[in-house]
Order: C-alpha cells, then sequence, then structure tokens
C-alpha cells in the first residue's frame, strides 16, 4: 500500500487510538472479571473435549441460536460469521496504518473474493436485526436500546468503508475512508463491553464452562452439629452467586428467548427470567463490584417459576437462567417467609414424611413388598402412594401388569418418604436434608430403583448425589418399559387409541435427557403418533412444577398453557410421562374442550402399553 503513505502523525494518533481503546476494553472486562471470580465455588475444566465440542456447535455452528428463532437467528449467523472472516482483514487493516501490511497486495485481493460476499450478509443480517428491533418490536426484546441501534450502524458502515476500501480511489478519498473504517473499529471496542453486546466476547467462555446437567444450583449442606457461627455463615453465603452465576449476568445478550419459553410469562404472570433472573442482578453486581446480590430478586416472581428449566435450556450463550431455587431458600431459611400454603406441605413433610399428611396408603396394601433378592424397588412418590389423582392408580397398577408380564420382580417400601422434590424446589432445605437421610437408609440394601414420577428420579439420582455417594441405579419407568420392548419381554400390538400425542415432562426430558424412549413405548401400539408444537427438551411445561402442584393459583394461568396446545392439536388421546404431568392435563383439559368435541384421554406410558400387550 506504498501509493497510499502515511505520516508520522497520522502512526502515532493511530497508536493512541489503539491504546485508548484497548486499554478501555480491557478495563471495563476485567472489571467484570473480577466480580465473577468473587463469586463461590470455581469454573468447572472437567471434560474438556465435550466443552470444546460444545463450544464449537453452540459458538461457531450457531446451533441454538438458529434453531430457536429460524430466520433471525441465520441473519445473526450471518453477522457472526461474517466478522470470523474480517478478523484477519481487520488486522491487516491496522498493520497498513503502520506500512507493516499482513498481506500482500495479491494475497488482499485473493481473500477479498471470500470477504466480499460476506461483507453483503453481514449488511443483509445486520439490517434484519435492526428492521426487527425497532419496526416490529417483539415483546421478548424489551425496551428499545439506543445502544443496539448505534452498533447496528456501526457495523453497516464498517461493511461499506471496506467495499469502498477495496475500490479504486483517490489517494485522498481512500485515506479519509480508510481513517472512518479504523475509528469505527476503534469505537465499537470502546462500546462493545459497555453493553450487552460484551457477550460476543464472554459468551463462548461461558457456553465452555456451563454445567452439564440441570438445575445447577448449589446444593445447601446443613450440618446440624455446627456451631452457631458456622451455621450463620452458611446461611450468609446463601445470598452470594457462584462465579457461574456472575458470569451469565455479564454474558446475557437480552434476546428474551427465556421469555419465550416460560411457562409463567406466557400464562401472563409477573414473573420474566430476563429481567427478574438475569438484568435485574447486573447494576448492582457492577455497582457493589461485589457477588453478594441474590437478595436483590423479585420475591414474588420467584415464587411463580415452574423450575422446568426451559430457560436454561434455550439460551444461546450457555446461561442458568432459572434462580428460583435461590430466592426460595433465602425466603425460606433465612427470612423465615413461607407462602401460606406451603405452610401446610412443609409440616405434612416434617410430621409424616409425605406431602399429603398421611398415616396409610391403600395403594401399598396391593403392591409387593421390596426384599433385598428382588431386582427393582418400585418407588411410588407421594402423587401415586397417596392418590393426589386417583384415576392414576390405574396406571400404577398397569405399570405393576408390565413389570408381572415380563417376569421382572420388583417391590415397594414400606417406610417410603417423599423424595423430598417439594421442599428441595419450594427452599426448605433442612426439611429436605432430613427426608434424603431417610431414604438413603431405606434404600441402602437395594441397587435399582424404577419410579414413575421424573420428579422423584431427579432427586433419588442426581440431586442426592450432589450430597454424597450413591450405591443404587435410578432409571425412569418409561426406560425400562422401552428396554422390556426392545429386548422382547413383553410383546404388544397396535391398538386403537385414535390420534396419538406425547407430552414431554420438564424433568424427564431436559433434567434426566429421556426422550426417546418413551416414544419407543409409544410408537410400538399406535401407528397414529405425532408431535405437539413444543416436544422433546423444548417441551412446554404443564405447570405443576416447582412446587406449584399445591400453590394452585399464580397471577397468570401457567397451567392452561400446555393443556390449550393440546386441545389445539385435535389429538384424541395423550400421553405423558410423569404424574404431575397426568394430573395437570386431566384438569386443564376438560374445560378447554369445545361442546362439539369428544374429550381426551390423558393416559400415562403404562396405560397405553399395557392396554396393546399382546
Amino acid at each position: 500500500m506504498t501509493e497510499h503513505p502515511f505520516t508520522i502523525i497520522e502512526k502515532i494518533v493511530l497508536l493512541s487510538g489503539i491504546c485508548i481503546s484497548l486499554g478501555s476494553f480491557c478495563f471495563e472486562v476485567l472489571k467484570r472479571l473480577r466480580i465473577v471470580l468473587k463469586g463461590t465455588g470455581s469454573l468447572p475444566l472437567d471434560r474438556i473435549g465435550e466443552r470444546l465440542w460444545r463450544v464449537f456447535r453452540e459458538v461457531f455452528l450457531q446451533e441454538k441460536v438458529i434453531r430457536g428463532r429460524l430466520l433471525p437467528g441465520l441473519m445473526h449467523g450471518f453477522v457472526f460469521w461474517g466478522f470470523l472472516v474480517f478478523g484477519l482483514v481487520t488486522l491487516d487493516h491496522f498493520a497498513i496504518g503502520f506500512e507493516f501490511p499482513l498481506m500482500s497486495h495479491e494475497t488482499h485481493k485473493l481473500y477479498s473474493y471470500v470477504v466480499i460476499p460476506f461483507s453483503i450478509l453481514v449488511s443483509i443480517g445486520i439490517l434484519h436485526l435492526a428492521y426487527r428491533r425497532f419496526i416490529t418490536k417483539p415483546k421478548a426484546l424489551g425496551k428499545l436500546s439506543p445502544t443496539s441501534g448505534l452498533v447496528a450502524l456501526f457495523i453497516v458502515l464498517l461493511m461499506v468503508t471496506y467495499l469502498l476500501g477495496e475500490m479504486e480511489l483517490q489517494p485522498l478519498v481512500w485515506k479519509i475512508n480508510w481513517w472512518l473504517h479504523a475509528l469505527l473499529i476503534l469505537a465499537f471496542l470502546i462500546l462493545v463491553p459497555r453493553s450487552k453486546h460484551l457477550h460476543l466476547v464472554l459468551g463462548p467462555f461461558n457456553i465452555f464452562f456451563k454445567p452439564f446437567h440441570q438445575p445447577d444450583h448449589t446444593p445447601v449442606k446443613i450440618d446440624m452439629e455446627a456451631s452457631e457461627e458456622q451455621l450463620d455463615e452458611m446461611l450468609s453465603n446463601l445470598t452470594r452467586m457462584t462465579q457461574n452465576q456472575a458470569l451469565d449476568i455479564f454474558s446475557c445478550v437480552e434476546c428474551g428467548r427465556c421469555m419465550d419459553v416460560c411457562p409463567a410469562y406466557r400464562g401472563g404472570g409477573i414473573l420474566s427470567p430476563k429481567d427478574h433472573f438475569i438484568l435485574d442482578l447486573r447494576q448492582p453486581l457492577l455497582e457493589t463490584g461485589d457477588v453478594d446480590v441474590l437478595s436483590q430478586i423479585n420475591v414474588e416472581a420467584g415464587w411463580e417459576c415452574t423450575t422446568c428449566q426451559a430457560c436454561s435450556e434455550v439460551c444461546p450463550v450457555g446461561n442458568q437462567v432459572e434462580k428460583s431455587d435461590e430466592i426460595r431458600r433465602l425466603q425460606v431459611l433465612v427470612e423465615g417467609n413461607v407462602p401460606q400454603e406451603y405452610q401446610k406441605l412443609f409440616t405434612n413433610l416434617q410430621n409424616t414424611g409425605n406431602t399429603e399428611g398421611a398415616i396409610s396408603s391403600s395403594l401399598v396394601d396391593r403392591l409387593p413388598k421390596f426384599t433385598p433378592d428382588m431386582e427393582y424397588v418400585f418407588w411410588l412418590g407421594c402423587f401415586a402412594r397417596y392418590e393426589l389423582d386417583p384415576n392414576f392408580t390405574k396406571s400404577v397398577e398397569n405399570f405393576a401388569k408390565i413389570l408381572d408380564t415380563a417376569g421382572v420382580s420388583y417391590g415397594i417400601l414400606e417406610n417410603e418418604h417423599c423424595s423430598g422434590d417439594p421442599a428441595n424446589r419450594l427452599g426448605d432445605k433442612l426439611t429436605y436434608a432430613m427426608l434424603r437421610e431417610h431414604n438413603m437408609e431405606q434404600l441402602k440394601n437395594s441397587s435399582k430403583v424404577v419410579s414413575m414420577c421424573p420428579h422423584c428420579v431427579v432427586n433419588l439420582h442426581k440431586e442426592y448425589a450432589k450430597y454424597g455417594d450413591i450405591s443404587y441405579k435410578v432409571e425412569h419407568h418409561s426406560q425400562l418399559i422401552g428396554r422390556l420392548i426392545d429386548e422382547g419381554k413383553i410383546g404388544v400390538k397396535i391398538g386403537d387409541n385414535g390420534k396419538v400425542t406425547y407430552h414431554d415432562p420438564c424433568n424427564l426430558s431436559r433434567m434426566l435427557n429421556v426422550v426417546d424412549a418413551p416414544r419407543t413405548a409409544i410408537e410400538s401400539v399406535t401407528d397414529e403418533f405425532f408431535e405437539l408444537p413444543e416436544s422433546g427438551k423444548d417441551t412446554l411445561c404443564c405447570g405443576a412444577g416447582g412446587g406449584l402442584w399445591w400453590k394452585k393459583e399464580t397471577v397468570g394461568k401457567t397451567h392452561l398453557v400446555r393443556a390449550e396446545q393440546v386441545v389445539e392439536s385435535e389429538a384424541n388421546t395423550v400421553v405423558t410421562g410423569c404424574n404431575f404431568c397426568y394430573g395437570m392435563m386431566n384438569q386443564g383439559l376438560d374445560p378447554l374442550i369445545p361442546d362439539d368435541r369428544s374429550n381426551i384421554h390423558v393416559k400415562d406410558i403404562s396405560d397405553i402399553v399395557a392396554e396393546n400387550l399382546a
């Protein structure tokens, strides 16, 4: 580029601009990283290969960005991939300013055949995204952001000035265009860390460090033999974020996808996961320079959450969004502020070991009792054991029929207590510890456990393991049924159930990653199976999770959102793999079915298989 020489003054100005911009950028980023490192715990470095593969899929292939919203996601992909291509061009641009170009004229020309098409795609992408934000204005994106408009303008001008730079221009015009392009890049460096666009820097790291399992709340280990000072310290630490959580806050792209999938928000409640669990905590973090901010979460919003993990599942930058566990445990353990409808629930769990305060169960008398020579402990859970929905008792009997047909030995624990899911999800970690310790003692002679309740499976398997080693393996009944069918231990036939669909329970699909097994069972007995609009790990919560089964009423109509989808699907039968989902469907469907439509049958996986045994 000797035809466009730069004076010593220009080089000094350029060097000063680079130092100021990079200095500002680094100052703001390091300020946030110092706050992150004050968090409890540490950023995980296990399973490096899996983490790198996840970064490749979710960052470089834009997997979640495109899957969640195809057109805007693709436009975002154009911008992202374009900037990857522009990396070398940008470095070369500043090197030219010091008259030490990184590429020869021929190489630069050759590489431009790649960059020019991408510059056009970037322009298309950013203009579409700007149109979406400022013209169509989807509600989930929130209030208009001047910073977003400024960034969009900068990117368009960067593309225009790049394209102009590739043309044959008069030396003065070329020089002016070159400086404009350089100043835009330097201004971008100043702007990025002060806006949501910091996700460009932190997002890949957040995706790398994010947990592999949901939910990822820090276990509250209560040592009743600890001193009062130690207990006070433990309780005081409940207001502090983990390093992962703090990194989440600064990585948020504010896209609102978490709001799009939140059943409470969609049902008209006050909960906005983007605001209440993420953005409301960002400014307190910056103002205090510390992570002691969990008490800032909106309490009422926290009690509305179903803990379904849809918000975390859909986040394109790897945020573990849901933080109802944090605000609820603060309310229960520190503030002693328990909503009235949950006070009786906690009392029942403490006094009788079950949610209903029951002292006997008629179902227990009709099932075999576990002995160590049996293959499986059949874990009932409170819902089935105490018949929270009497219709579900038939489902339990149908599962027992399947096991008997397959010759599988099983028995129930006579002294089974609640797995603790309601206490755990509602913040009563002390009651949860009591229930967990009791059940661990009951299970010490078992090697295999099967349950029809995904909530129980999550706790017996994943949650208990956070507190210590477990000696048994736990699986959901759909996994066992699917395997019995595959192995030919039970024979099934195609039945007449009309149009059949399946509602994936959140705890089963997202927290246990069990998606295929239920479909194996269902598709073996019907040839009219179809998927609901939101299925698999993208399922929509029935509204019972997070202890809301016992709350019943919320500001919104969380429990009706999924039921409306089932009605609109025109299914004749909806199958589910969770007792709570079964109960919610039975409650929610009938009021929504038009008078000229026949009822929709609600069945558990065990029902539809048992009804069609060969």
